[in-house]
């Protein structure tokens, strides 16, 4: 009887869930009712239903619908990449390489995609095209307004080759009732990377070897999770060989987001177990018979088993012999893959740029595209170099070849977007419309950054029938806009010379730690294994944007040691607040907002994995890993109130600002808002830094003495901030010595969750200025620039590098440009004047 109820109950609970209000607040993100469905269709949990009548032949690119069993065979996931996993718009493409090993190529694999849409999206005009290695494989509407939904297409066999693959995703998607250009941002496809990837055999236990590494498969976030095993607390010089062989391992796999931790060894398919350390010190550690005797160098990988992840084990019989694997282990191999493959994995880093040079745009991965929409997006990624100095000295050549339509209103016209704001915008002026060839778009150099920027070309190409939705079935397939792939961009001769301080030097390129001439130093205040963990996260993130191994050097205290770059990781607590205050931070106002968040521990039963794929964070894109963890408040020790001095009067926390406080305030927003009465009060410090800059330091082109910077407010629901400065103001700073960068957090844990986020594709590209403030909660970042910045040399002196430094330097300081173009006016004046004067007769 009891069964019986318990059936009645899970069928009516089937009937609620199945009900057309349910769906509609189950889209809202509000209720119970969120839940994922699995083909065919309805709740994952509920019995297949009948299966139709079998075909004679299914068409070959249609999606397949799978036996329940293998419909639950594990995907081997998608790595993450500074697209994201988001499709928007009416025409959007997203492309991932993987990386296969001999064995995983065999037998007949299956791609699974698990996406979830925007009820705007109208499934009979919208479509989902699925592509490996330039051979489409699959096709299927787009239609998950409610719930996930999971497709699964068969790929030929033989199109999977050993190394890099590419699979792309392609979306083409349509309004279900407004034709307006401001309802096609409504449209969006997200993919869930927690269950899409290809279907395939796991890595094979009996053949892994180091040059496999890059198959290893990602966690549900699209991270590489990477374990660091220790039977016991590491010193400092193991430590920092474990570091080292962190760098290393993201080097050869060339991952985008390692996420490191330390703890005992993972179990299951995703990441990977790092064991370093010298044969005496992983004598204790269990399970490491098989790799025999250490008699020097040693780099041994241990296979996946049921109870663990595979393992790399790095050792020798001394801590110099461990360097020596290290560095063999980073110098990696012959890359492998199909040329789709190949060219997918260089294009998610970007196509790299040195300057006076012209590619086109099938280089960048723009494909010839005709287009029958409102507005069409295509974006791709150039990655330029870490020295780069962005400035208005020159212009980046757009050059586009295509066509548009007769009948468009007024409102054509091509918008080119750079990093997220609009940097040009050419109207399409032609009624009868138009064949272009060399349509040419200047992008000013002062708009671009050091390393990763995103160039988005959109078409807005609306009609007058647009405004009713007044198209007519020929209408509607009407192509309206041509983009040709032979169109090209042109990048001028580049200004090299390197900022400080610019966080984006530093994440592009990790310009400070591998130009100095001083060994970098990473400082860890504190050894817990949270705050190792995220800046070992932060080390292999740097030198996988360096391209090549930093040899940091560990330390636990800011003060002695090397005068060389610093990078410091810790808890705000474990920094003095002399150092907060030399990087323009104010240690009270950090305090205020910071110390509730500092008491806090991780509430029971909170491993700090990968955040459930709820519908909420699928329709907000938040980035999978940006999530912070469930606190409880820690009780903190009763201090008794601080007692004012004699003579000292204590301002109470809401205390009404003075006259001269108050004149102060709005001293400071007038000149905010007035930049170039800012900007003047600096000019002759400022000239007398140029002179004195020319005949000292020969690697600093342009410097100014590091003054008592501006405190800058941090925003209340910041998780993590990043600064960088030189705090120590006894002396003029030598080329990158002396500069200090500052990873911190409220507390350990924080740290490393926040970390796990800054270091994802979408948040990483985004770092900029002297400040960051990162919001770990969603992925939000807020930049503040420097006021006043080094200009360091970064490569052989030569006069037209000094031009075009000397050109960048003044477009950034409008006010020393106008008072020495008034100088020069004058002296022109008075020797014109002088010359005149003594020639010709005088009148008398």
């Amino acid at each position: 009887m009891q069964s019986v109820r318990i059936l009645a109950c899970l069928t009516a609970l089937g009937l609620v869930v199945s009900t057309p209000e349910s769906r509609a607040q189950s889209f809202l993100g509000s209720g119970p009712t969120e839940r994922f469905s699995v083909p065919p269709v309805g709740d994952a949990m509920r019995r297949p239903e009948a299966p139709p009548p079998p075909r004679a032949s299914p068409p070959p690119e249609e999606a397949r619908r799978d036996t329940p069993a293998a419909r639950i065979a594990p995907a081997r996931r998608l790595a993450a990449t500074t697209d994201g996993f988001r499709m928007e718009g009416e025409e959007a493409t997203l492309r991932f390489p993987v990386y296969l090993t001999e064995a995983q190529t065999r037998g007949r694999p299956r791609l699974r995609i698990s996406y979830l849409s925007a009820i705007s999206v109208a499934p009979e005009a919208s479509e989902l095209t699925v592509s490996v290695n330039g051979a489409v494989v699959g096709r299927t509407s787009i239609q998950a307004p409610g719930a996930v939904k999971v497709v699964e297409f068969e790929i030929p066999e033989g199109s999977l080759k050993l190394g890099y693959n590419s699979v792309s995703l392609q979306a083409s998607q349509r309004h279900r009732v407004d034709c307006s250009l401001n309802a096609t941002y409504e449209l969006w496809t997200q993919i869930d990377p927690s269950r899409s990837g290809l279907v395939i055999a796991p890595v094979a236990a009996a053949s892994l070897e180091l040059k496999d590494l890059p198959a290893l498969e990602p966690d549900d976030s699209g991270a590489l999770p990477v374990r660091v095993v220790a039977n016991d607390k590491p010193n400092l010089p193991r430590l920092e060989r474990m570091i080292h062989a962190v760098e290393a391992v993201g080097l050869i796999g060339r991952i985008a987001r390692p996420v490191v931790e330390f703890g005992p060894p993972m179990t299951g398919r995703a990441g990977l177990n790092l064991i370093v350390g010298t044969a005496a010190e992983l004598r204790e550690m269990p399970d490491l018979e098989s790799i025999g005797a250490t008699g020097g160098p040693r780099l041994v990988v241990l296979p996946p088993r049921p109870d663990r992840a595979p393992t790399l084990v790095v050792s020798g019989t001394s801590y110099a012999e461990i360097e020596e694997a290290i560095a063999s282990l980073a110098r990696g191999g012959e890359v492998y893959g199909t040329p789709a493959g190949l060219k997918a994995a260089s294009l998610a880093r970007g196509t790299v740029m040195e300057g006076d040079e012209t590619v086109s745009l099938q280089s960048l991965g723009v494909s010839t595209r005709e287009f029958s929409g409102r507005l069409l997006r295509t974006a791709f990624d150039v990655y330029l170099p870490a020295d780069f100095l962005p400035a208005d000295y020159g212009k980046v050549m757009l050059n586009l070849a295509g066509a548009y339509a007769s009948g468009l209103t007024s409102e054509a016209r091509i918008l080119v977007d750079l990093n997220g704001s609009n940097a040009a915008s050419v109207p399409l002026a032609q009624t009868r419309g138009e064949v272009f060839e060399n349509n040419t778009i200047p992008l000013p150099l002062a708009r671009w950054r050091p390393g990763l920027n995103r160039v988005a070309i959109m078409a807005q190409v609306p009609t007058p029938a647009d405004e009713t939705c007044g198209l007519n079935a020929t209408d509607s397939k009407r192509e309206r806009f041509l983009i040709l792939d032979r169109a090209s961009l042109s990048i001028p001769t580049l200004a090299r010379a390197a900022r400080i301080p610019d966080l984006a030097a530093t994440t592009s390129g990790a310009l400070a730690f591998v130009k100095s001439e001083r060994r970098p130093r990473l400082v860890l205040p504190t050894l817990d294994k949270d705050t190792v963990a995220a800046a070992a996260t932060l080390a292999a993130r740097l030198a996988g944007a360096a391209g090549r191994m930093i040899d940091f050097e560990l330390a636990g205290d800011l003060q002695g040691g090397s005068s060389g770059p610093t990078l410091v990781v810790g808890p705000v607590r474990s920094l003095s607040p002399a150092t907060l205050s030399g990087l323009g931070l104010d240690p009270d106002q950090i305090k205020s907002i910071w110390q509730a968040r500092a008491e806090t521990a991780r509430a029971p039963g909170q491993s700090g994995s990968v955040p459930a794929p709820t519908l909420d964070r699928l329709r907000r894109n938040l980035p999978p890993r940006c999530s912070l963890p469930e606190l409880i408040l820690r009780p903190a020790p009763v201090s008794p109130p601080p007692v004012a001095s004699a003579g000292e009067t204590r301002r109470a926390p809401q205390a009404r600002l003075s006259d001269g406080d108050l004149v102060t305030k709005w001293d400071e927003t007038l000149r905010a808002r007035h930049p170039l009465l800012e900007a003047a009060d600096g000019v002759v410090e400022r000239a007398g830094a140029l002179v004195n800059s020319l005949v000292g330091d020969p690697r600093a082109l342009f410097s100014a003495a590091p003054s008592t910077p501006a405190t800058v407010t941090v925003p209340p629901g910041a998780s993590l901030l990043m600064a960088q400065g030189f705090p120590s103001k006894a002396a003029v700073p030598s080329g990158f010595d002396g500069s200090v960068t500052v990873v911190t957090a409220p507390n350990a844990l924080l740290l490393k969750a926040s970390m796990a986020c800054l270091v994802d594709p979408e948040v990483w590209s985004r770092i900029d200025g002297r400040f960051a403030f990162l919001d770990a909660s969603d992925g939000s970042l807020e930049t503040v620039g420097a006021r006043n910045v080094d200009l360091i040399e970064t490569k052989t002196r030569s006069l037209s590098n000094i031009r075009l430094v000397t050109a960048g330097w003044l477009s950034m300081n409008p006010a020393i440009y106008v008072a020495l173009t008034l100088g020069l006016a004058l002296l022109l004046g008075l020797t014109t004047t002088s010359l005149v004067r003594n020639i010709g007769r005088k009148n008398g």
